[in-house]
């Protein structure tokens, strides 16, 4: 049996199949530049039918590029064989950009031109993309308020914000690069910052909000709140620190202030940001000082005096949604038995100006001998600075974290020793593979080569980075864009900047880099070389002309190109709005007439209309964009117009064809139904005066057997044989006017269960499986649409067959089982382990009255597998075989 990825394909079917159903526009010139062939991609392209663009020169096609141009593509094609252009095309309306790639190709001895166009529109837009998201990344590197910075396991800054630069008076950021502290602050500052980070080193912990005095040497010093978290690789071991760190001169200032104001007040006014209270259980009142009413932003004078009740304070400065808390919280103080009950909470409160402020409250309570509770004393100091500062560290850690997904960057550090690079995840996505389908974070020189590398591109990398490695310059800054090879194989290009880090000896340690995917970028800038120098000719390819009117001065500006398409003889160019109306068919002028009242919003105008020029009537199209003023009058309008009155001809021409066709149609059916008649009567005739001679074969056969008296003689069996031949004829009559039927017979559609109609017909063959060794093997079958009935016929017809040419095999294996070949139609087989057949004469098998065995072998008709054919094929579907002599047969039914 032939399996069937060995059957033989239609070539020409298969290519024209996957020309049809291509992504990219299709086109066939002859070497005149006429269009022989095109796919249905290209008429979407063009926006006009088949029949329309078929004949037509590669200069009607609506491309704007000028004659000169493509003559000169057209020698460049013939002296090269192919060439790779673009061009645009306007179509309803919309300025769409196309890349168009031709071939010469030889076919039965003469040439052709094959051209590819791809609509490349979207890759304009990139380039200014790309150009918003550096200026966005630039912008929040130079100009974050806090510095941001990154340090190896020595201390030695990576990279830091700008602030720091301008903090240290440094001009360029390779002067700090690799430095320490000790470069830039006093010793003493300088150790401790040291200590503070080997600390977060060894213990994994970071330390958060930590307030320093930060002095420089010879230019200042600075309060800052610093936060140092340790900086992990893929491994989860630690590498470095990061960290923010934000001035607070003026936080410290107020601090200052007020501590100076507390040290004249009580002793529990001196802790700084501290106003003190009492809660009299028995009197059920607050006792606040003057410092916990400046903690509010108030005075006791504002409040009507020292003492409040507990209802009015959470009213009057407790925030609603933290009232609740504060409640709960003072009544588990009261119940609560505990000798000593010290507690803490945070809440927000409201300023007198109606301002959200934080305070964080300390308290205890006492309780007499007995466990009753006598006073809550407390202290509430203002944290809001602290969680403005909480807020703003949140923040920018978040836009570092953005900043570094805007800018699509993948570090990279490179060991110069090992020769090893380590990379992060963002780098992995750049190069579209990951860490995991690589197997490491960590690779060499040459696999790096290897997987990402473009050939040519080797030995310009390598000679960039042995050149930074053997450079004795500190900290040199290094720049280089290249191709590479992305993991799913696409090409692309990138930018690469990298810097070489010494130790104080002048020894390399590393190179540490960035990389940005530039590809859209570069596709960008050669899409926009490409158009601007074709632009100039876009207009003359195109056979469009500018023009711009002016409607309150009732002017009309023509470009010369303008005035070609419409052919205006010198004398009768209408320089006004007024008199162009003139010139403009009748039955037109309202199309005009309502554009020119279009609004706000409504910017843009795609209008056809005819206009009168040397008595004749020429059709154009006319795109224009409308500008208002504030008040939403119409000021201007500026366009383009071109000639399109051979597509109307073309499209009248068109209209007119398809209604000959359809009289055609018409005509024809007629005919088909007088012919449909008269094989009906043929068809009759067969089965009526063929029958009456076989029935008197029959009857003169039965007579002449009862009259013989010797049935030794052998005439018994000549009767037999004639009544046998008689009565095949009579199938076979039976059979060719079914088939004659089918054809005309309508499908009466619904969803069918092949699973019960194929057990309906085994069932129906149970007499033929009598004493037979049968295995069945039916799998899952789909539900189809199609006419019960018919369906029926084909699936007895083809098990029929299968029961009956596996006859003489001692273990009978048939087996029915589906498949999709093709996503639009299902596949049913069924295979038997019987005599099968030559594959030489497959044809024959669905042929009227062909066998591949005799009569005396294996009975039938031959008429079967031919109604199984017409019936699937009136279902839109087809049925084919295979077999091998000897080993059995397999049928498919497709639909």
């Amino acid at each position: 049996m032939i399996d069937t990825h060995e059957k033989k394909l239609n070539p020409r079917h298969f290519y024209n199949t996957i020309i049809d159903h291509a992504p990219d526009a299709i086109m066939v010139f002859d070497l005149d530049l006429r269009l022989v062939r095109l796919n249905d991609q290209a008429c979407r392209q063009f926006g006009y039918e088949r029949e329309v663009l078929l004949g037509r020169k590669a200069s009607e096609l609506n491309l704007e590029m000028a004659p000169t141009r493509m003559d000169d593509y057209f020698q460049a094609l013939l002296e090269h064989r192919q060439v790779l252009l673009e061009t645009s095309i306007t179509r309803n309306g919309q300025h769409i950009q196309l890349e168009v790639k031709a071939n010469l190709i030889e076919l039965d001895g003469h040439t052709f031109i094959v051209a590819f166009s791809r609509d490349v529109s979207e890759h304009r837009q990139i380039e200014q993309k790309l150009v918003d998201e550096r200026m966005l990344v630039n912008a929040l590197m130079e100009h974050l308020p806090d510095i941001i910075f990154f340090k190896d396991l020595e201390g030695r800054w990576l990279r830091v914000s700008r602030k720091l630069l301008d903090d240290l008076h440094v001009s360029d950021m390779s002067e700090i690069i690799g430095k320490t502290d000790f470069d830039f602050y006093p010793e003493e500052f300088a150790r401790h910052t040291r200590q503070d980070e080997q600390e977060i080193i060894r213990t994994g912990r970071p330390l958060i909000g930590k307030i320093e005095y930060r002095q420089l040497n010879m230019v200042g010093s600075v309060w800052t709140m610093v936060t140092k978290v340790p900086l992990k690789n893929s491994e989860g071991e630690i590498i470095g620190i990061a960290g923010i760190s934000r001035d607070i001169d003026e936080i410290k200032e107020r601090e200052e202030h007020l501590r100076i104001k507390e040290n004249q007040l009580s002793i529990a006014s001196q802790i700084a940001g501290l106003g003190y209270w009492e809660y009299h259980t028995e009197e059920g009142l607050f006792t606040f000082n003057d410092h916990f009413y400046q903690v509010l932003g108030t005075t006791a004078r504002e409040n009507g005096g020292y003492k409040m009740k507990p209802g009015t304070f959470a009213h009057r400065f407790v925030h609603p949604a933290d009232r609740q808390q504060v409640i709960d919280e003072m009544k588990a103080a009261q119940i609560n038995t505990q000798l000593d009950y010290p507690r803490q909470l945070e809440h927000r409160i409201i300023y007198p100006d109606g301002s959200i402020g934080h305070v964080a409250v300390s308290f205890f309570v006492v309780r007499d001998d007995q466990g009753v509770t006598l006073k809550t004393f407390g202290v509430s100091q203002n944290i809001t600075d602290r969680k403005i500062a909480e807020k703003a560290i949140h923040e920018s850690e978040a836009q570092l974290s953005m900043a570094a997904k805007i800018a699509k960057l993948g570090y990279w550090e490179f060991d110069s020793k090992e020769r090893l690079f380590t990379f992060n995840d963002q780098f992995y996505t750049i190069f579209k593979t990951s860490a995991s389908e690589l197997g490491s974070y960590r690779i060499s020189l040459d696999e790096y080569a290897d997987k990402f590398l473009l050939p040519e591109e080797k030995p310009m990398v390598f000679t960039k980075i042995e050149s930074a490695i053997l450079h004795l310059k500190d900290k040199e800054h290094y720049y280089l864009e290249h191709r590479i090879r992305h993991g799913n194989g696409e090409i692309g290009y990138l930018a690469v900047r990298f810097f070489v880090i010494r130790d104080r000896s002048g020894e390399l340690v590393k190179l540490i880099g960035v990389n940005q995917d530039i590809t859209e970028l570069k596709m960008a800038k050669q899409a926009l070389q490409q158009t601007e120098a074709g632009l100039q000719k876009a207009f003359e390819v195109a056979v469009v002309g500018p023009y711009k009117l002016i409607f309150q001065e009732n002017r009309i500006e023509w470009s010369a190109m303008a005035l070609a398409v419409y052919g205006f003889n010198k004398d009768r160019i209408p320089a006004t709005i007024k008199s162009y109306l003139t010139m403009v068919h009748p039955e037109d002028v309202w199309i005009l007439q309502n554009a020119m009242k279009r609004k706000p919003g409504e910017d843009v105008s795609d209008l056809e209309h005819r206009i009168l020029i040397n008595g004749q009537i020429k059709w154009v199209r006319s795109r224009s964009h409308y500008e208002f003023d504030e008040y939403g009058t119409s000021l201007s309008a500026i366009g383009v117009v071109q000639d399109i009155t051979a597509a109307k001809q073309a499209e009248s021409e068109l209209i007119n064809y398809r209604q000959h066709l359809e009289h055609l149609v018409q005509q024809r059916t007629a005919q088909l139904e007088v012919i449909n008649k008269d094989l009906e009567a043929f068809a009759y005739s067969i089965s009526h005066d063929l029958r009456a001679p076989i029935r008197h074969i029959n009857g003169f056969a039965n007579l002449l057997s009862k009259r013989l008296f010797d049935p030794d003689d052998g005439k018994q069996e000549l009767i037999q044989l004639i009544n046998e031949a008689s009565t095949r004829m009579g199938d076979m009559i039976d059979g060719l006017l079914n088939f004659s039927r089918l054809g005309r017979q309508k499908l009466d559609t619904t969803l069918i269960d092949l699973n019960q109609l194929v057990a309906e017909v085994i069932q129906y063959f149970a007499p033929d499986q009598l004493k037979r060794n049968i295995r069945w093997t039916v799998h899952p079958l789909p539900s189809v649409k199609g006419d019960y009935t018919l369906l029926k016929v084909v699936f007895e017809n083809l098990i029929s067959n299968a029961i009956k040419y596996t006859r003489n095999e001692k273990n009978t294996e048939i087996e029915i089982n589906t498949f999709a070949a093709d996503p639009k139609k299902r596949t049913i087989y069924i295979r038997d382990n019987g005599v099968g057949f030559d594959m030489d004469y497959a044809n024959k098998l669905f042929g009227v009255f062909q066998r591949l065995h005799g009569t005396e072998e294996f009975e039938g008709t031959g008429i079967g597998l031919a109604n199984a054919l017409q019936i699937i094929k009136k279902h839109g579907g087809d049925i084919r075989a295979e077999g091998k002599v000897g080993e059995g047969a397999t049928f498919y039914v497709s639909f």
